[in-house]
């Protein structure tokens, strides 16, 4: 069920751009705490929030289907989570 959910914001996010307003949350506390909202580039971001933006561990969902987990500071990717590997986002 959870999956579906998911699957079913991302795939209104995709087919209604506009209404997706930057910084609005779906679910949870977007503030401070746990929840799912949109980035300020509408795309939906599911995890730990700190004055409104992306901060500590969470899950970014992209188009096509591609999704990021990992660690954020102040809404920007650190570490990201590929299987059982962590790699700093600026390794090349």
């Amino acid at each position: 069920m959870r999956k579906w959910t998911i699957t079913a914001l991302v795939a209104l996010s995709l087919l209604f751009p506009v209404m997706a307003a930057a910084d609005e949350c779906i679910e949870g506390d977007c503030d401070n705490g746990y929840g799912t909202g949109f980035t300020e580039d509408s795309l939906i971001y599911e995890g730990e929030w700190k004055d409104g933006v992306p901060h500590g561990q969470g899950k970014l969902f992209l188009s096509g289907g591609r999704i990021v987990e990992g660690r954020w500071e102040n809404g920007e990717p650190v570490k990201e989570t590929a299987g059982e590997e962590e790699k700093e986002v600026n390794e090349e």
